[in-house]
């Protein structure tokens, strides 16, 4: 069983925020219908839906991010 969420973080870090990791994880969902069906039941789990949901989910990684840099540079801190 894949864990969906470490599989996004995993294609984020390889692909940044870009369209091929859109791409990839639509290949890798079109490929492969064991990850198909338990990201289905992911997007179920979390509230997303199927459409978007890995969208959603890269796209609250990214803003959580921004963030914390813009906490960060808030109280002072560079780097």
């Amino acid at each position: 069983m894949n864990d969906i969420s470490d599989l996004l973080r995993e294609l984020l870090d390889r692909y940044s925020n870009t369209g091929e990791l859109d791409r990839e994880f639509r290949r890798m969902l079109r490929d492969d219908p064991n990850l198909r069906d338990e990201y289905e039941v992911w997007c179920d789990d979390h509230g997303y839906k199927t459409s978007t949901g890995f969208r959603d989910f890269i796209d609250e990684i990214v803003e959580s991010q921004d963030s914390f840099w813009d906490t960060y540079h808030e109280f002072g801190y560079n780097i």
